[in-house]
């Protein structure tokens, strides 16, 4: 038996229960009402096994939306699901439940990711999205590798945003204005453009220039 130590209000719906002073689950005052539970009572093991299940459903349930309106890395799901207060062993089992399925995939949503963003951003700009979003650095290389290491169609899109940065500063291969480079190679490391592939364009529009 576990004791209920605080019910803690969180909109005009639902509340968030506390058992043995932690942060439990959260139900709808509806829900607590029928369950009779109270600050300072204690929650009978079978009533705790009844609520959980209720919370699976409903965490099952909320994933489902959650998906339904755009792919999401593990990570990304896991945040969402905590701020709705789920259990953490209730995510866990939805999570491996849903990558079970099919329907959550860290390696699919990091294929997608750089298919769409690839002619926008740079490799380590992609890169570090994608670290940011909580996928492992090993899935993002395998990744990489599965789409477009060798990827012609990808080399020459990383290319044209080299390309397009000198076209916007208005760089003149003419004069070859030492100041203006320093500052467009600038500008495009900061962007995460590795700095050899930016001489390499740099190299290759100058000569298409003469």
């Amino acid at each position: 038996m576990m004791l209920v130590t605080e019910i803690k209000k969180l909109d005009s719906k639902k509340s968030l229960i506390y058992l043995d002073e932690e942060p439990a689950f959260a139900l709808y005052r509806s829900e607590i009402r029928r369950f009779g539970i109270e600050k300072g009572n204690e929650l009978e093991n079978s009533m705790y096994v009844d609520i959980l299940k209720i919370i699976l459903k409903r965490c099952r349930e909320r994933t489902a939306y959650i998906l339904g309106r755009s792919d999401k890395t593990i990570h990304d799901l896991k945040v969402r699901l905590r701020q709705n207060y789920y259990p953490a062993m209730i995510i866990d089992r939805v999570i491996d439940e849903y990558e079970t399925m099919g329907y959550l995939s860290d390696s699919r949503f990091a294929e997608n990711y750089i298919k769409y963003n690839m002619s926008s951003k740079s490799e380590k700009r992609i890169y570090s999205v994608l670290i940011s979003k909580g996928i492992d650095k090993a899935v993002i290389s395998k990744s990489f590798e599965a789409y477009c290491r060798d990827d012609e169609e990808y080399r020459l899109k990383q290319e044209n945003l080299i390309k397009k940065e000198f076209y916007k500063k208005k760089y003149d291969f003419d004069k070859k204005d030492k100041n203006n480079l320093s500052k467009i190679v600038a500008s495009l490391l900061r962007k995460g453009f590795k700095y050899d592939e930016i001489m390499s364009v740099y190299t290759n529009m100058q000569t298409s220039s003469l």
